[in-house]
């Protein structure tokens, strides 16, 4: 069963491409995605960084958006999914390991960008807490959430925000994370896999 934010999203992209409309493709990077195969794009202010293959062809030039756009010193992040993948449980252990994916992409969306985790100055999460994706409550969510970002941001910590909200448009999404950085003038790495 689709939600109506997913029906909403798939009908305007029939609009555009009417072959997906059908059966739009998932976001999540799946393991053999995330080789960084970096695209950039000039843009107004800075530039469109599109750090894998699948962020090109899919997510910017079919889903008409960027994984990361730098305008002057900061890096604004599209959201990434944390959901299941086919296989996956609804357990607290599925959902580390999906929120580990999710801060993973994160993470290489940074270093694409010439950025690490360090450099996020905001986030901002939106959670699917009665969703069919995770069968714990909304306590355990929260709990599983913070520890598992812990892995990857160490203090001091960036800004944060965290809503509920009534679903994704990703069917498997649980939780969706967006970040703001600081974009330094690193040099970036254009062929190391994550």
């Amino acid at each position: 069963m689709k939600s109506p934010l997913r029906a909403a999203l798939l009908a305007s992209v029939a609009l555009v491409s009417p072959s997906f409309a059908a059966d739009m493709p998932t976001t999540i990077i799946k393991p053999g995605e995330d080789t960084l195969e970096i695209t950039t794009l000039k843009a107004a202010g800075g530039e469109v960084i599109l750090p894998t293959a699948k962020d090109k062809t899919q997510n910017h030039d079919q889903y008409s958006y960027a994984a990361v756009r730098r305008v002057g010193k900061t890096l604004y992040l599209a959201g990434v999914i944390a959901g299941r993948l086919p296989g996956e449980g609804t357990d607290v252990e599925s959902l580390k390991t999906a929120l580990r994916r999710a801060f993973a992409t994160i993470q290489r969306n940074l270093k694409a960008a010439g950025a690490d985790m360090e450099d996020i100055a905001d986030i901002q999460t939106f959670a699917d807490f009665k969703g069919p994706n995770f069968k714990g409550d909304t306590a355990t969510l929260l709990a599983t959430y913070v520890e598992v970002k812990n892995e990857f941001i160490k203090p001091p910590y960036p800004a944060e925000t965290l809503v509920g909200i009534a679903n994704l448009a990703e069917p498997e999404g649980i939780m969706e994370i967006r970040v703001t950085a600081n974009a330094h003038a690193r040099p970036r790495k254009k062929d190391t896999p994550q």
